[in-house]
């Protein structure tokens, strides 16, 4: 402002306006002094004028950076890098709590949308058990014969080829049947032999990038969001950083709009995304929380990873066979094995009665090749569920329709609650750093480019 009064001074020298910066100016000489300043010549030739636009500028990229930095840290990196004893480093927010956000996806979501009877209900269990048959099937002479060496290799050895085949032969019929009854009694008792929350945690803290997908793609366009409009909040809180640097030039303005810059580009693009929880009319105009506004097609997001990555047949089946209540299940299984042998060693089933096969083996020892035979199906079934994925295929589209639907139909309150805590979780850290960077900014500006303090 100085520079402007001893420009306008020197022009007019019918009043000695730069030597009473105190005293009240009259109306018509202030109508002056704003024609000169908006004067498009005087501004452009101004030897400051890049530095001023550069405020601007500069506090827009601040802004954009904060915002894009405090994206990032919200997910990587997936460990803790730095040296923990005195809280040095840093671990993404969402990584570093995915015990507890798998928690929330289950509390908040999948509890909320369907029973575990209710997605099990929903699986073609012909198909599945069409599944476990063909990839039973080509191991059954392996299995039988390893089931036999184990305690009885010598006696198993004299045995009749004739006799093998038709053992072979009336396993890989008995099968169908067992693994029909297994899934049965499965469907009956599977509440009891399955912990969903347990499975979910399981899945999401050993897989830390998989947490990270779901909570990026579900909020794809709020965070895209968070990171562009840092930039045009910034360059708003600029153009009033600017005024005021030019008509006071104090210098902690600089720093002190870069650290507000920092701050509430951060605050403020937060609380847009789910501020109103319900729609606002102004006129033509609705207000809504970005994310809100957005329920169909995030729910087709998560339900898609959901059902293809977390909840799926294998998941499922594996969790009961290897997870908390996987003591029932066991038990299940081995009744029915144990059913299977007794059936496929009658007198009915072979043509030879259940005291030749004890002859031939003893009776401890077929004793024991009941036990065995249901171990290795347990250790069988839990081996191929980790890599077989012909458990699934077909039956994801099922189970997603499913919680597609439920969750679209699930109020604001309660869909704000599947992914809030994303944005929540220890976002005041996230704000904070962004308001540090912002004060770096600020003084970087006014040393590099206005010459520091003044």
């Amino acid at each position: 402002m100085s520079t402007i009064c001893s420009n306008y001074c020197t022009r007019d020298k019918q009043l000695e306006l730069c030597g009473r910066p105190r005293q009240a100016l009259s109306i018509p000489i202030l109508f002056q002094v704003a024609a000169y300043i908006v004067n498009i010549d005087v501004i452009l030739s101004h030897p400051d004028l890049w530095k001023y636009i550069s405020i601007p500028i500069v506090a827009g990229l601040v802004g954009w950076s904060t915002n894009w930095l405090a994206v990032k840290l919200m997910f990587v990196p997936l460990e803790f890098k730095g040296y923990k004893p005195f809280f040095l480093g840093w671990q993404g927010v969402i990584p570093s709590k995915a015990e507890k956000m798998a928690k929330v996806i289950v509390d908040k979501g999948l509890q909320s949308l369907a029973t575990v009877s209710e997605v099990y209900n929903q699986i073609d269990r012909s198909a599945l058990s069409e599944q476990i048959v063909k990839m039973m099937d080509p191991r059954i002479e392996e299995y039988v014969d390893d089931l036999m060496n184990q305690d009885n290799a010598a006696l198993w050895e004299k045995v009749p080829d004739a006799f093998k085949r038709r053992i072979y032969e009336n396993v890989r019929k008995q099968m169908p049947i067992i693994t029909d009854k297994m899934l049965e009694d499965i469907g009956d008792k599977i509440d009891d032999m399955f912990d969903l929350e347990d499975m979910v945690v399981s899945i999401l803290t050993k897989n830390k990038e998989l947490l990270n997908r779901i909570f990026l793609e579900a909020g794809k366009a709020e965070f895209k969001f968070i990171v562009s409009s840092g930039m045009y909040f910034g360059a708003a809180f600029g153009l009033l950083q600017m005024a005021l640097w030019i008509f006071t030039q104090n210098w902690w303005i600089l720093p002190l709009f870069g650290l507000i810059v920092g701050y509430a580009t951060n605050a403020i693009a937060l609380k847009i995304i789910f501020k109103p929880l319900h729609p606002v009319h102004f006129g033509p105009y609705t207000i809504q929380g970005l994310f809100l506004k957005r329920q169909s097609e995030v729910a087709r997001v998560l339900c898609r990873i959901t059902t293809e990555e977390v909840i799926t047949i294998n998941n499922i089946l594996y969790s009961m066979l290897t997870g908390p209540k996987s003591e029932r299940t066991k038990r299940l299984i081995q009744t029915q094995v144990r059913k299977a042998i007794d059936e496929t060693t009658s007198w009915g089933s072979l043509g030879i009665g259940t005291p030749i096969t004890r002859a031939f083996i003893g009776t401890q020892s077929y004793i024991d090749l009941k036990a065995q035979a249901a171990e290795l199906a347990l250790n069988t079934a839990e081996s191929e569920l980790m890599h077989n994925k012909a458990f699934s295929e077909g039956q994801s589209e099922i189970i997603f329709e499913l919680l597609r639907s439920r969750m679209e139909e699930l109020s604001t309150e309660e869909f704000q609650d599947v992914i809030r805590p994303a944005f929540q979780e220890d976002e005041w850290k996230l704000i904070i750093l962004g308001a540090l960077l912002g004060l770096a900014a600020g003084f970087a500006q006014l040393f590099g480019m206005f010459g520091g303090i003044m």
